[in-house]
């Protein structure tokens, strides 16, 4: 007699809760979410699209969304200062992202990844995501350590504050470029990090993200745009090698990525802790030296200084080393998991292999079940 497991029966509550999840999952609010993730280059080119034939046809190739605003009368060298019309000029730079990077990962890096014989779906999809991010950091990392070369700030942290407000408050067209293009860059990540599928550190990046977007808006409106500057490239040039590593390690080159990591940890602990401290205390305590304890606070003149402002930018620049930290401890996980277990899997979102973990699982589900079938058998006859 063969023995014919029943399947458990559901809940009424689970069952619930089930068609819940389902009714949620088809709103029309999903929908049209799900439909702005697939369509990224379609809206976004055609928002593009809109706004320089607009600008070509009707603003007369000055319009706010495309060019940049607020040019200083009169500058003999031609420089800008910051104003409220700089928002144009970022939600234009959000949109372009938005189109670069979709046509960058969906068009070359995942076909690319397919070519090459990345198998799982999961991993091609995350080389494309971390393709992309290689690719901006470099570029970007490349104009902001141009751009600092340029200025008085290079490699000298007194010079952010020397003469302020003169000398800070006007931008070069390279500079004021350079900083709103950054700001739409970030503006971006965080639409794509509410739209795209959720990872489980999406909160520790969500506030990142955040801080991230008050600290350029805080440095942009007060004329700390050297400080964002130097934070920025600190930033970057580690990310340069966390996504590089990631790239190579879904490439199937686990040596390569060996060395890359090795380099990572190098500049990160160099960057984003020892230089990042300098940048911090120069916040904090040169301003003191420098600009002194009294106010230096006229709207007009573009003077923002004073120890209360200073005290809620060096918090945030404090929060941000808060996440740093806590993203390095799990960055030493990952080299205990390479002593120990030989294993460079990043901890910090979902498992890069998750389809194909699924389908172990399945397979591993799948063989015991047979097993059990052959034991019943074998018991009846």
């Amino acid at each position: 007699m063969t023995m014919v497991e029943k399947p458990a029966k559901q809940s009424y509550f689970a069952d619930m809760a089930a068609k819940e999840a389902a009714a949620k999952r088809s709103t029309v609010a999903d929908k049209a979410c799900q439909w702005v993730v697939n369509n990224q280059i379609s809206w976004s080119a055609g928002l593009l699209a809109v706004i320089h034939g607009h600008d070509y046809l009707f603003a007369g190739g000055d319009s706010k969304l495309a060019h940049l605003q607020h040019r200083i009368p009169n500058d003999v060298q031609g420089r800008y200062a910051r104003g409220v019309h700089d928002v144009y000029f970022i939600l234009h730079w959000a949109i372009a992202f938005t189109l670069i990077r979709a046509t960058i990962m969906y068009k070359i890096l995942e076909p690319f990844a397919k070519w090459y014989g990345v198998k799982s779906i999961r991993k091609v999809t995350r080389f494309a995501e971390q393709g992309w991010l290689t690719i901006y950091y470099i570029l970007s990392n490349s104009a902001g350590l141009y751009v600092m070369y340029h200025n008085p700030h290079w490699m000298n942290t007194r010079q952010f504050w020397m003469n302020y407000p003169e000398g800070h408050r006007q931008m070069s067209a390279l500079m004021k470029s350079y900083y709103l293009i950054q700001m739409g860059f970030w503006v971006q990540q965080i639409f794509v990090l509410l739209i795209e599928e959720r990872r489980k550190d999406f909160v520790v990046m969500f506030i990142h993200h955040i801080v991230t977007c008050n600290l350029m808006g805080w440095s942009l409106y007060t004329n700390y745009t050297r400080v964002g500057n130097a934070v920025l490239c600190c930033m970057d040039s580690s990310d340069i090698f966390l996504s590089g590593t990631k790239c190579m390690r879904y490439m199937g080159f686990e040596r390569a990525a060996v060395v890359s990591f090795v380099v990572f940890i190098i500049s990160w602990v160099y960057t984003r802790h020892y230089l990042y401290f300098k940048i911090t205390y120069s916040v904090f305590y040169e301003t003191y030296d420098i600009l002194g304890p009294n106010t230096l606070w006229d709207a007009e003149s573009g003077a923002f200084y004073s120890r209360a402002s200073i005290g809620g930018f060096t918090l945030l620049l404090c929060i941000l080393q808060v996440l740093i930290i806590y993203w390095f401890a799990l960055v030493l996980r990952i080299i205990y998991r390479i002593v120990t277990q030989n294993n460079l899997d990043d901890s910090r979102s979902d498992s890069e292999d998750g389809d194909d973990g699924a389908g172990n699982k399945a397979a591993g589900a799948s063989s015991k079940s047979t097993k059990r079938k052959s034991r019943s058998k074998s018991k009846d006859d």
